[in-house]
């Protein structure tokens, strides 16, 4: 007959069947026990005597990555895999014989698992669940276990199988990224506060006591951020990036790592070993796609190797340390222009001084204190004398630059606490808080002085200049108007008087 011959199902090819698809597991956790559960109900299937299934095991099992615990009825240990020996730190010959419950972080919950999922009359259905365990030197570490019976149909015996993970790293890039989210979403942290909780963070995760957050131009690395245990960096700090682990992160253009695996291959190639460092990880810095610098950890001790997930972890710090410094940019940037409309608001563009909406904002705030704390308060109107006969004579770029030195002259000769501003033309407003009238005329007297003996140069002339004042001093209890009224009628008095004086209100 033609045709394509039938492969013939045995329990042997079932079994080979089922361990292959666990072998392609990657699908997912629910795939993983869907598998375990053929491999154990195929094992069953053989009908073979214990010791030689024990053998066909053995092989099977015996270059899987994971760790393979088979215990026989009682939880006694009667066979183990090369990645168990590596996993546990054990020889075969201490696991084989030894209880399961030895290797068992808690014996509570080898307890625990006794009662309810290994004993005689449990299902034979496996589970996978979270797991700690404890390695032949003490070390405690976290495992994914898919675990369960497998029944010898002909004896009734079970043993039972326990295929375990190791995921500690993977949980604790887990809880990195977790932490990470939670430092970037704080709101009550500023831009530097929150790279240095990333910092800190990176520290803790890699078990390295020095991180750092640098920013490169040309070939020059300089430290922005940094936390050192040791002391041996600080912020500000400028290194050629070639004495640094740095320049291989930029060489290679992605996260890159200095552990056993490379480790005096990498030192061999610095010119300058100042650290002492031994054990480096480190990714580019992004900012709006541009290179930034490298963020890094780093330490003088030997440490383990970094995994694919390390890499993938410390290049997550990065990106979100680029955002933060990218966000920090754009916000100084805006508080930049903000600052920039508020001065264009609020200063003169000639003098330089406050212009008639800040003096007005201010002489509010003024009044207000004065009011409340029973405070005197004088306002005075300047006015530079023949002002009009200055332009006339000499053009407009001779009288602002009379206005500019006035300006400067007023702000020179006034405390800090003063305020003076240009109300108008070439008219000036002087707010003088906690000043009495007679204290006031004083300080009017010192000024007009000082203008009337210190000329304005133009073309080799020294042009003398003078100007009036009217001061008028307040109790607080009235508004901003009407001191000002008074201010200017004191003033016209003055310039109705000869000019070159102060007049009091």
């Amino acid at each position: 007959m033609g045709g394509r011959s039938r492969a013939i199902k045995t329990p042997l090819s079932d079994f080979t069947e089922a361990f292959g698809a666990y072998r392609d597991r990657r699908r997912g956790k629910t795939k993983t026990v869907t598998n375990a559960n053929r491999i154990a109900d195929s094992i069953q299937a053989l009908s073979l005597p214990q010791a030689s299934l024990q053998t066909v095991l053995s092989h099977v099992f015996a270059d899987i990555d994971e760790a393979v615990v088979v215990s026989d009825e009682h939880r006694r240990v009667i066979l183990v895999n090369r990645g168990a020996l590596e996993l546990f730190g054990f020889d075969e010959a201490e696991l084989i014989g030894r209880s399961a419950g030895d290797i068992y972080a808690d014996p509570a919950v080898f307890a625990e698992e006794e009662r309810t999922g290994f004993h005689i009359d449990a299902s034979r259905q496996h589970t996978s669940y979270l797991c700690q365990y404890r390695r032949r030197d003490g070390s405690v570490f976290d495992a994914e276990t898919i675990a369960g019976p497998m029944r010898d149909p002909a004896s009734g015996r079970v043993m039972h199988l326990n295929i375990i993970r190791d995921v500690t790293a993977r949980l604790s890039a887990e809880k990195a990224l977790h932490s990470l989210h939670t430092i970037a979403s704080d709101q009550t942290l500023d831009f530097a506060q929150r790279r240095r909780a990333i910092l800190e963070l990176g520290c803790a995760h890699f078990g390295l006591p020095t991180g750092v957050i640098g920013r490169i131009e040309d070939n020059a690395y300089e430290v922005v951020d940094v936390i050192d245990t040791q002391a041996n960096i600080q912020v500000g700090d400028v290194f050629p990036v070639a004495d640094t682990f740095c320049w291989h992160v930029l060489a290679k253009g992605r996260p890159f790592g200095v552990d056993g695996t490379n480790r005096e291959r990498m030192r061999a190639q610095l010119s300058d070993r100042r650290f002492g460092t031994r054990t480096y990880v480190g990714s580019p810095i992004l900012v709006a796609g541009e290179l930034y610098g490298t963020l890094n950890f780093s330490g003088p001790e030997d440490a383990g190797l970094f995994s694919q997930a390390d890499m993938d972890l410390v290049g997550m710090f990065a990106q979100w340390v680029g955002q933060e410094i990218r966000m920090e940019r754009s916000m100084t940037a805006l508080t930049e222009a903000h600052e920039q409309l508020s001065r264009v608001a609020t200063i003169d563009e000639l003098t330089g001084l406050g212009n008639r909406r800040l003096l007005m904002t201010q002489l509010d705030h003024e009044i207000e204190r004065g009011r409340r704390y029973d405070a005197p308060l004088s306002v005075a109107l300047l006015d530079l004398d023949h002002f009009k006969q200055l332009n006339d004579m000499h053009g407009h770029a001779v009288g602002d630059a009379a206005l500019r030195h006035f300006a400067q002259l007023a702000e020179d000769s006034l405390r800090g606490s003063d305020l003076i501003g240009r109300w108008g033309g070439e008219e000036f407003l002087l707010l003088l808080p906690d000043t009495c009238a007679a204290d006031a005329v004083t300080t009017l007297n010192r000024l007009l002085t000082k203008i009337r003996d210190t000329p304005v140069s133009h073309e080799d002339e020294a042009i003398r200049l003078s100007a009036s004042a009217g001061v008028a001093e307040s109790d607080c209890q009235e508004s901003a108007e009407a001191i000002i009224h008074r201010a200017d009628s004191a003033l016209y008095r003055a310039k109705a008087a000869g000019r070159d004086r102060v007049e009091q209100s």
